[in-house]
């Protein structure tokens, strides 16, 4: 039998925990409602044929079957792997350019200025970006076919000549993306320790030997991160520009996984066949993930 310290105490943590509880719930529920569930639903419907309006038949593993016999599915898969390749410079390479640029200017304000000027596009809403660019991508008076004829070059027609399409959705991901990307990169020079530059210098390196033999080690959670995202891009957020500016055309040259999901889900209204692109993609890019993660030193660097 508990005596009365240890009823009391049984009371008050069980206060504490219900308590915590309640204000959990919600958040819990949340996830559950709105994230979980549509997962569980999502791998559920793969197994069935259904349009919205008809009755949902069973039909087992024929829809994942007949993904990989259609054309705007492979199409869409060797897609994303040029996205990943295309938005790389973009992502990585190009942000941590000007992250070692920018934090080499001592002027704050003028680094201040940079800074909001390759940030902008970020903030911007991802329509409003597409807009401008179809200006610019015109053929007729976009900017870029009379930057072209300036020096003799013939234009092109970037939306809808297969040769150039994708390399347009690419640019457009690319600009939006870039400023968020360098700020992380921005972010993780500043974490480096001056001790670790000064040492370098007494010891004789040069710029470029303290970025590759200290920054590049120090930036690798960083990295890590950035490229992650970037990956998981390329089947996700490529989705608005493909939509607005090319539709996934011409042909199907410009799809991607998750423009294929919509296509098949709310064109072609084949609910079962784009539950199985879903789930194929997820699977794909947790696969992808965790090899990239192990491949590129777990977490990142670690100093003991």
């Amino acid at each position: 039998m508990m005596n009365v310290q240890q009823r009391k105490r049984l009371y008050k943590h069980g206060k504490q925990y219900l308590g915590l509880l309640v204000y959990t719930l919600p958040g819990i529920l949340f996830f559950l409602v709105f994230k979980y569930w549509p997962i569980i639903y999502s791998f559920i419907l793969s197994f069935k044929r259904w349009n919205f309006v008809g009755k949902m038949r069973s039909v087992g593993w024929d829809n994942y079957a007949s993904m990989f016999g259609k054309e705007s599915f492979t199409s869409a898969l060797m897609n994303t792997l040029y996205y990943i390749i295309g938005l790389f410079p973009f992502f990585v390479v190009i942000p941590l350019l000007l992250a070692v640029l920018l934090s080499n200017i001592k002027h704050e304000k003028v680094q201040n200025l940079y800074r909001t000027m390759f940030f902008t596009p970020t903030i911007l809403a991802f329509s409003i970006i597409c807009l401008v660019w179809m200006w610019i991508f015109n053929p007729s008076f976009g900017l870029l076919n009379n930057l072209l004829m300036l020096f003799g070059k013939e234009g092109y027609a970037w939306l809808s000549e297969q040769q150039t399409a994708m390399l347009s959705i690419i640019m457009v991901s690319g600009w939006k993306f870039m400023g968020s990307n360098m700020i992380l990169f921005i972010a993780g020079l500043v974490t480096i320790s001056d001790e670790y530059i000064e040492a370098s210098k007494i010891d004789g390196a040069n710029g470029w030997e303290t970025f590759w033999h200290i920054k590049w080690p120090l930036l690798s959670p960083t990295t890590i991160y950035i490229t992650t995202t970037s990956v998981i891009f390329a089947a996700e957020r490529a989705f608005t520009p493909i939509n607005i500016l090319t539709n996934g055309g011409p042909g199907n040259s410009t799809t991607n996984l998750s423009h294929a999901i919509y296509l098949f889900g709310f064109q072609y209204f084949n609910i079962g066949l784009a539950s199985a692109t879903a789930i194929f993609t997820s699977v794909l890019f947790l696969i992808v993930t965790g090899i990239m993660m192990k491949g590129m030193g777990g977490f990142g660097y670690y100093e003991n």
